[in-house]
């Protein structure tokens, strides 16, 4: 496996860790072949775990690479991608439970992949090319369901940095009107603005009330 999938087009000096079974002892640039237009200019190896630096050239053809070393291949491990074209958060869909009084929390971790649009250059169709996960900022928006909807102000919140959302306390809650517990639903939002123009994607969160009682 690798740390990471995506290696930009055009850039000099990218870092990928290679986690491999039965490592060699020592390993040279040499011993590694990840395609046409990708050189390998440095490679050292320590408890199986292959550390790469690569140089990825204007030329080089974009979409997915697979990597040999020693014999071993390892089919499309990694993708030569000149942009992200558009990011799509995963799970499109999540779950949270409100809590930390008398119930546990129940977290949700949302994360941002890039993709590249493809041969046919369109958003969302087969040919989409997955990237990596690609850092981003996250927030919310409501997700409106009913006339003046406010989930968003008591449902919890979402890490920026991190995609992790946080639920409130069970409820009920004063501040709401009809002391209503902190449950609801939103949307989450992330955006990536590593590729120049910023490029969003959303997911729906569904924020809901603890399990008070299991069945073994």
């Amino acid at each position: 496996g690798v740390d990471r999938a995506g290696l930009r087009k055009g850039a000099t000096g990218q870092t990928v860790k290679i986690f491999a079974l039965n490592a060699p002892a020592t390993v040279q640039a040499s011993d590694l072949d990840l395609g046409p237009g990708v050189s390998v200019t440095g490679a050292t190896v320590a408890n199986n775990v292959i550390t790469a630096t690569v140089s990825v050239a204007d030329a080089a053809v974009v979409g997915p690479r697979d990597i040999f070393i020693s014999g071993a291949v390892k089919p499309a491990a990694l993708v030569i991608y000149d942009k992200v074209d558009h990011i799509r958060v995963t799970p499109e869909w999540n779950l949270a439970r409100t809590g930390g009084v008398n119930f546990p929390k129940m977290y949700a971790q949302f994360d941002a992949w890039g993709f590249m649009n493809g041969p046919d250059k369109k958003l969302n169709t087969p040919d989409d090319v997955k990237i990596d996960v690609v850092d981003a900022t996250w927030s919310m928006e409501e997700y409106t369901a009913t006339l003046d909807d406010d989930d968003i102000k008591f449902v919890g919140e979402v890490d920026p940095k991190t995609g992790t959302f946080t639920p409130n306390i069970e409820g009920p809650n004063e501040l709401r009107s009809g002391q209503r517990n902190n449950i609801g639903d939103v949307w989450v939002v992330a955006t990536y603005s590593g590729g120049g123009t910023p490029v969003k994607g959303r997911a729906h969160l569904l924020v809901s009330p603890p399990v008070y009682m299991r069945f073994d």
